[in-house]
């Protein structure tokens, strides 16, 4: 009866699906963007009087010239004061979301599937929310002695609220009065030498916001690193000819833990082509713009810690307080857009791009949105006394979940290790960019989080301990989606999306969805 129940659960969604996904595509529109303007360059090298790399030259040109046009549209819609550009913007989010389990809220991310053995694994979820929608402040200042600023910031509303369940804490209260967080907040300065930006945005390890997947899924799926937080950076796109750049990135960033001593440090760089060029949107409620072909690849060193005295002992002799215990942890990413269908003349309709992206590393599971590998505090060991990592009352050490432990096979404290590969793929019709669709695979796997087992119950691991039935290793997806804009500020979109998670102890645990959602972007 209840596999009956949720098959006709999931019919009635795909057929719910469907029909929006009909209304979609038929719903008249306006073209958003056309490539009349680049026909009689075109012309021009197909009959022999100009060369390639005139073409090149030129049509990069129109490109900085469409740009500057575009800029100078959003400045005359800003409100001015003294030379200050000030515009308020963001969008409207409202999700319907259908879930084969009680996995997940609106985000996905790097988490779990549960089991199916549990209450929320063994039924579905159907929820709705507007908790996505987001507003934005970009204030740009006038050029000064050849420099330019800019302050930008965004707020969306996905604080960091109690789970339902907690007191005071309904269903309804969670979806109508969410809590307000900061999703953005930085100052960018841009000057001939170097560009500087300190605040919070995406780290640069990986160049996050150049590769991210534009899926309809809030926030990231599974293998996609996303994570933003403070860092103060330099970079500098660096012309090496006509249609080469290279843009070198140093960054100092928050440090992994909150009882660390030293910061996260990260350095990169990306070499883009300008000659070829293809649509890309990075998020679901991205506007549409023309990248290069490009590659990038950096790497993050930072150095988390534990306490390596222990507790004190029943008879009171005092450990060493100041005792502390070292690893190393570090990442290397490569990240690829190619251009597989380009634009030729800055048309967006019958273009498609690929994503690929590869991390390898240690202790950077922040890097990805909810990856925990299930490894909670405390970091305890397999030994039985009451000192160092393997005392029964070990405390808490403050690290984020998922980053570092001690294994339970050395007894060592440990960077926990992850291994990912992502591969997106985007295609937009023939339509002038109106409607585009997508799909992509990716996978995140670690090699010891199986080995941070832990028997020690503590208060702050939600009173439960690790076991090979609630560490994961493996956390993989696959979807496939379609957008379709009716105007420059009405988006609708429609996603199906499997997860499965693979635990320390073999069995596996899928999560199917179905995600509708409208956008009103301003």
């Amino acid at each position: 009866m209840a596999l009956t129940c949720r098959a006709r659960i999931a019919t009635g969604q795909a057929v719910a699906g469907a029909v929006a996904l009909l209304l979609m595509l038929t719903f008249p529109q306006q073209s958003l963007a056309g490539g009349d303007d680049h026909r009689a360059l075109r012309l021009l090298l197909d009959k022999g009087i100009i060369t390639q790399q005139e073409f090149d030259q030129a049509f990069e040109e129109e490109q900085r010239t469409k740009a500057e046009e575009a800029q100078s549209m959003k400045q005359a819609a800003a409100i001015t004061k003294n030379g200050v550009h000030v515009k308020l913007g963001g969008f409207a989010e409202i999700d319907f979301i259908g879930d084969s389990t009680r996995s997940y809220e609106e985000i996905i991310g790097n988490r779990p599937v549960l089991r199916s053995n549990t209450l929320g694994g063994a039924n579905s979820l159907f929820q709705t929310s507007p908790r996505n929608s987001r507003i934005t402040l970009d204030v740009r200042a006038p050029e000064r002695d050849g420099i330019k600023s800019r302050f930008y910031g965004s707020i969306d509303f996905l604080g960091n609220e109690p789970a339902i369940g907690s007191p005071g804490v309904s269903n309804l209260t969670l979806r109508t009065s969410p809590d307000a967080r900061i999703f953005q907040m930085y100052f960018l300065v841009e000057s001939p030498v170097v560009d500087v930006k300190i605040g919070q945005d995406w780290s640069r390890f990986g160049f996050m916001s150049d590769y991210s997947r534009g899926q309809v899924s809030v926030a990231a799926t599974p293998a996609n690193m996303f994570n933003r937080w403070i860092q103060a950076s330099l970079s500098k796109r660096l012309r090496v000819t006509d249609t080469l750049s290279l843009t070198p990135v140093f960054s100092v960033e928050r440090p992994p833990q909150p009882d660390a001593n030293l910061p996260s440090f990260v350095a990169g760089v990306q070499v883009a082509y300008h000659g070829l060029l293809a649509p890309y949107t990075g998020s679901s409620t991205g506007d549409i713009s023309l990248k290069p072909l490009s590659l990038q690849i950096s790497g993050v060193g930072r150095r988390l810690e534990a306490n390596a005295g222990g507790p004190t002992s029943p008879s009171g002799s005092q450990p060493n307080l100041s005792g502390q215990t070292y690893v190393p942890g570090w990442g290397l990413s490569s990240s690829l857009f190619i251009p597989v269908l380009p634009s030729r003349d800055g048309e967006l309709g019958h273009t498609a791009h690929v994503v690929m992206e590869g991390v390898t590393g240690a202790g950077i599971s922040d890097m990805f949105n909810g990856l925990s590998w299930g490894v909670c505090n405390p970091v305890c060991g397999s030994s039985t006394s009451n000192g160092g990592f393997g005392g029964t009352a070990f405390g808490q050490t403050n690290i984020d979940a998922g980053l570092a432990a001690v294994s339970s096979q050395t007894g060592k404290f440990e960077a926990i290790r992850s291994t990912s590969l992502m591969v997106h793929t985007t295609y937009y019709l023939p339509d002038q960019g109106k409607t585009w669709i997508g799909g992509g695979y990716g996978s995140i796997y670690s090699s010891n989080a199986g080995e941070m087992i832990c028997t020690v119950t503590a208060a702050f691991c939600g009173g439960s301990i690790r076991t090979a039935q609630s560490i994961y290793i493996r956390d993989s997806t696959y979807y496939a989606y379609v957008f379709h804009d009716f105007t420059q500020e009405i988006r609708a979109a429609l996603m199906t999306n499997w997860v499965r998670t693979t635990y320390a102890d073999g069995a596996n645990a899928e999560n199917h969805r179905i995600q509708l959602s409208f956008f009103w972007r301003f």
